[in-house]
């Protein structure tokens, strides 16, 4: 079974050599297409990818990571709370469903909707209660990507931690088992892969903003966004959740 593990160039090589083996093995070949619409085909790795499929939604991870093992995940809560916890997949699920149609607008222009179904933050807070010293969340990622985001923009009503995507489980590549949809923020502040959320006392900046121009804040700023499924014909937003296509 798949197992959550940091992917190191050697296994990434060794991944990538062994599907190609075993192609072989079988006396088959990967198509040109089929190579060139996901590289991380036939391994057992997932990455930022847009081609194929993902031109119509795109894929970025801070690093390329293991696919995660439904049966051995868990998602741990720790930091400022009295009774830290951890949750697995199933239990996760049986949390009040919401769904909502919002659009992911990134900071390179482009954005794309999708149908999301999850869970409100308040519901999973409500079983782990922070501290009173706690002020937001840091987000850790299985691609060590790491975000946070205060409790006051979590307990927006359009924010959702998301199990679910156009009706179907979360993809590997979407961020399975679980992400976060805040649609007012860009894409850097929507962490994917979760594996832990740690109740912290202050403001920190996420990877993201450690190396490149991006505010901690993260809101959508008025400018021109590029849909991916209206042909990247430039739109103008006026900043905030995109609502109006």
């Amino acid at each position: 079974m798949r197992q959550i593990t940091k992917l190191t160039r050697r296994l990434f090589l060794q991944g990538g050599l062994w599907a190609i083996a075993l192609l072989g093995w079988n006396g088959l070949r990967p198509s040109a297409t089929a190579w060139a619409a996901d590289s991380f085909i036939g391994t057992d790795f997932v990455g930022k990818t847009r081609k194929g499929k993902h031109r119509s939604f795109y894929i970025n991870f801070w690093k390329p990571m293991r696919r995660i093992n439904p049966q051995s995940w868990r998602l741990k809560i720790s930091g400022l709370c009295d009774e830290p916890r951890s949750f697995t997949l199933t239990e996760l699920l049986k949390l009040p469903t919401r769904s909502q149609s919002s659009r992911l607008k990134c900071v390179e222009c482009w954005s794309a909707r999708a149908q999301w179904s999850g869970f409100s933050f308040k519901d999973l807070q409500r079983i782990v209660p922070p501290q009173a010293s706690a002020q937001g969340v840091l987000f850790h990622c299985g691609d060590e990507y790491k975000e946070y985001l205060p409790l006051k923009a979590l307990h927006q009503d359009r924010v959702l931690l998301v199990h679910s995507m156009n009706g179907e489980p979360l993809s590997d590549a979407h961020g399975f088992p679980l992400r976060l949809i805040a649609p007012s923020k860009y894409g850097y502040k929507n962490p994917k892969a979760i594996l832990e959320m740690e109740y912290v006392s202050e403001q920190q900046a996420g990877t993201w903003s450690k190396i490149g121009p991006y505010s901690s804040d993260g809101t959508i700023l008025p400018g021109t966004d590029h849909p991916l499924e209206y042909g990247k014909e430039p739109r103008r937003i006026s900043g905030g959740e995109i609502t109006d296509y």
